[in-house]
């Protein structure tokens, strides 16, 4: 009975494949991630309003850690050194870094802020289908906060707030059902790649004429603080847009070949054997 209930489920699988086909791509993106696509939307206007900004309040804390490791890590990258790293409780944060060489190195590790946490956030939304994609990335991304923690954060609060955030990613990756799981991590995806679109007004710099990324870089490489938020912020779209249409999706992959899991178990409680279940029709994942 158990093969008899997979293999129509396979068949109504492969017949909703096939269906997909005959419609136009950007219809079957739309369908498929209306969902994730409203979140942004939401995201977006939420972050540009201070009442939004205490809604998603989290998911901007996150952010602003990418943001600042991507400075840091343009100024390894450039030879240089990390001296500090401060996560604010306005959802601010700064990082303090020592550069050799000349002022384009430094101008490198002003403009690596913005375009750094989107490509992060894009990565995050290329591999949030994947089987291990979500587990792997919460973990990691959990384990860097506390590595980080360690090694750089210096302000009370940061280290605080950041030593819970860590540990919270770490348990949410082990111990999360599969598809709230994968929710979440696409939602910090999302929250990433639209970094330079969550606050328009800090990243334009209105009302200061100078202390932004975009001034610093403009004062060292020319053009203006203007040109180059704008820059980012296309960039932030383009990198968006490339997370959610060209997601690599391994479930249709997984239940094409006939493995089934009922979806509602923890990531930790899948083991290497591939099973089937009679719970629903769902995607496969491994034990981590």
């Amino acid at each position: 009975p158990d093969a008899c209930a997979n293999e129509e489920r396979e068949e109504k699988l492969l017949a909703s494949q096939n269906r997909d086909d005959g419609r136009p791509p950007w219809r079957r993106v739309l369908e498929r991630e209306k969902t994730l696509i409203i979140v942004g939307i939401i995201f977006f206007l939420l972050l540009n309003t201070k009442t939004g900004r205490y809604v998603l309040y989290p998911f901007e804390i996150f952010t602003t850690w990418v943001h600042e490791m991507c400075h840091g890590t343009a100024a390894l990258l450039m030879g240089g050194s990390i001296a500090y790293i401060e996560v604010y409780e306005n959802g601010g944060g700064v990082c303090g870094s020592s550069v050799p060489g000349g002022q384009w190195r430094s101008a490198f590790v002003s403009s690596a802020g913005y375009p750094g946490a989107t490509f992060w956030g894009c990565v995050m939304l290329l591999f949030r289908r994947t089987t291990l994609g979500p587990t792997i990335g919460m973990i990691g991304a959990g384990l860097l906060i506390i590595l980080s923690v360690i090694l750089y954060v210096q302000n009370q609060w940061g280290i605080i707030v950041l030593s819970i955030y860590g540990v919270v990613l770490v348990l949410c990756g082990w111990l999360l059902p599969a598809v709230l799981l994968d929710h979440l991590f696409a939602f910090l995806g999302v929250a990433c790649s639209m970094n330079a679109m969550e606050d328009i007004q800090n990243l334009y710099g209105f009302g200061t004429d100078a202390g932004t990324d975009a001034h610093t870089v403009a004062k060292y490489w020319g053009g203006s603080h203007i040109t180059w938020a704008t820059c980012w912020l296309i960039f932030g779209i383009v990198m968006t847009f490339i997370g959610i249409v060209f997601a690599r999706d391994a479930r249709e992959v997984s239940t094409a070949n006939g493995y089934y899991s009922n979806g509602s178990k923890t990531h930790s409680d899948y083991t290497a054997t591939l099973g089937t279940s009679q719970e629903g029709l769902a995607y496969w994942k491994p034990n981590v």
